[in-house]
């Protein structure tokens, strides 16, 4: 028999004689004994009068409460003679019994309570409401961008924190479409768009326009919302802003093939000991490494002559400031590099040093208005400084040692090897020559007296100074050599026959005014010169052409010296021979 058959409201003489308003209870054993959950029955002094076997546990558990609160219950429901609901928990932290009690009068006196069971529905109410605050705790803390999208695209929540330098509700309402960066790729549907997407996106990456419109990256996952229709009604998503990954990844991979190719600019160093391909080779690779088509590099020579080694995109006028600054400049203050302005150029330099003296130098060419140099590519052009200044202190010591084997210990001229090796390439490419050649071979007269009454030292005096003479009075591209002894030669380049007989006669004139200034007189020093002529359309060779010279000259010694002589033609000489 159900709860609500077995009640009645009358009399109840089971509990009392003397009747009052209340529910009136029949066949309450059936009614405790049927009861779904726990049931029992309190008279007017809150002792149990029955209840049925659900109730033990709850009633041992009542029996243990102190605070009088579920007495008082009771009280309020026989003093007011209506009923009350009271929620009665017990248990431990890990497992909680919550039970929905509901206390009616009875007519006889006394009190029915009933109870539900209401643990699992409390319990995920509590959880579902813990569960949501965790959420929304979470997506207040977290970095994630987490948004949802209408069925137009347009955001209608956003993340506290919002997103790309957007505040939330600067993003409230906004299409989603047009912070995605639009591409050839994107047209082509290539990319998803996870904010409008009817399937779910996982991990695309984007790129986004922030709001100061700079390059912004974000990974985004997505689902798709639905309606009961079935209709899309919008996404739901979060996205990681990867910006600053893909910005290393992108740094990283720059690096990576800026060292690829500058391992190969410090093999060549290593390697390569001819210094214009050097140079040719690291100007190269240096483009390729900064990524730049403007570059210089230049060096001191040997010599101490300035020398523009490589220059690519570069136009005359910043040339011309890069030499001057390196001929201003003898040593470097600062490791770093430095900068200098020309026209609408700025140039960074980083200087090539040894010894702490500027050896030359490498320039990179930007425009004024261009961003400042990366770290990386400072340190590229500083390193490749550094080495270059170690390749030039080896090629210095080479060139060094050349010049040694190539030049006559007390003259500084080229010896007769070198003036061999040199005049041989010369008359190797003399078909491309369209003006004549000539050949001096000069004896100096009057040379052993000066031994013989002054002593070896006056002679190497004068030695010296014929050198002197004949060195600061050749043109570039003309070669000068001391033979040996008081014997010299000089290859004059494209010279006509009649400036060959001007430049005789001046060394002869030059030649007297020297040994008046040396004091060297009676007899005075003079020049016997032999001269040979080529067109250059021949296949003459140097040996030839000395011997022809010689053989001018001693017909000048025949006649009484201090005068020179144009030799025969090479077919004269050869039908003599012959």
């Amino acid at each position: 028999m159900g709860l609500l058959s077995s009640l009645s409201f009358g009399r109840n003489n089971a509990l009392s004689a003397k009747p009052v308003p209340g529910v009136i209870l029949e066949d309450q054993e059936t009614l405790l004994e049927n009861f779904p959950g726990p049931a029992f029955i309190l008279d007017e002094d809150y002792q149990l009068v029955e209840g049925n076997l659900s109730s033990v546990p709850l009633l041992n558990e009542m029996g243990k409460q102190t605070d009088g609160k579920f007495r008082s219950t009771v009280k309020g429901v026989l003093t007011r003679n209506r009923s009350e609901h009271f929620t009665f928990t017990y248990g431990t932290d890990d497992v909680i019994e919550v039970f929905d009690l509901t206390l009616l009068p009875l007519s006889g006196g006394g009190v029915l309570v009933t109870g539900k069971d209401v643990s699992m529905q409390r319990n995920l109410t509590n959880a579902l409401v813990a569960s949501r605050q965790l959420f929304k705790d979470l997506v207040t803390c977290t970095a994630e961008f987490v948004w949802e999208t209408d069925e137009y695209g347009c955001f209608r929540y956003v993340s506290p924190r919002g997103a790309i330098g957007f505040t939330a509700s600067e993003l409230d309402g906004r299409l989603a479409r047009d912070l995605i960066i639009s591409s050839e790729d994107d047209e082509a549907g290539a990319l998803k768009n996870p904010f409008e997407s009817a399937v779910p996106v996982e991990d695309e990456v984007i790129w986004l326009r922030d709001r100061s419109s700079a390059l912004a990256c974000m990974r985004i996952s997505s689902i798709p919302v639905f309606d009961d229709a079935g209709s899309h009604i919008g996404c739901r998503g979060a996205g990681h802003d990867i910006t600053f990954e893909m910005e290393q990844r992108s740094q990283f991979e720059k690096m990576a093939a800026q060292e690829k190719v500058f391992s190969k600019i410090i093999d060549a160093i290593r390697h390569e000991i001819d210094p214009a391909r050097l140079f040719e080779i690291a100007g190269r690779g240096a483009c390729d490494a900064l990524n730049s088509t403007r570059m210089m590099l230049s060096r001191k020579n040997s010599s101490g002559s300035l020398e523009m080694m490589f220059k690519s995109g570069v136009n005359d006028e910043v040339e011309a400031a890069f030499l001057s600054w390196m001929r201003h400049q003898t040593t470097v203050e600062t490791d770093g590099l430095t900068e200098l302005e020309s026209g609408d150029w700025r140039l960074f330099i980083a200087p090539i040093q040894s010894n702490n003296q500027l050896d030359g130098a490498v320039a990179l060419i930007r425009r004024k208005e261009a961003t400042e140099l990366e770290e990386g590519e400072n340190r590229l052009m500083r390193l490749l400084s550094e080495h270059l200044g170690v390749a030039l202190i080896q090629i210095k010591a080479r060139e060094t040692l050349e010049q040694l084997s190539r030049t006559d210990e007390l003259s500084g001229l080229l010896n007769r090897r070198a003036f061999h090796e040199d005049v041989e390439k010369r008359l190797k490419t003399r078909q491309r020559s369209k003006g004549g050649n000539a050949l001096f071979y000069i004896d100096l007269d009057n040379f052993k007296p000066v031994n013989d009454r002054f002593g070896h030292e006056k002679g190497d005096e004068v030695l010296k100074g014929v050198s002197q003479l004949l060195a600061e009075h050749s043109r570039v591209g003309d070669m000068v050599a001391r033979l040996g002894g008081d014997e010299f030669a000089m290859w004059l380049e494209d010279i006509p026959r009649d400036k060959t007989i001007e430049k005789a006669e001046h060394l002869q004139k030059l030649c007297q005014e020297m040994s008046g200034r040396l004091n060297v007189l009676d007899p005075s020093l003079s020049f016997s010169i032999g001269i040979a002529l080529t067109d250059g359309q021949d296949n003459e060779t140097l040996d030839s052409l000395l011997a022809r010279a010689d053989a001018a000259m001693y017909k000048v010694k025949a006649r009484g010296k201090g005068a020179f002589s144009i030799a025969d033609a090479v077919e004269k000489v050869e039908q003599k021979d012959a």
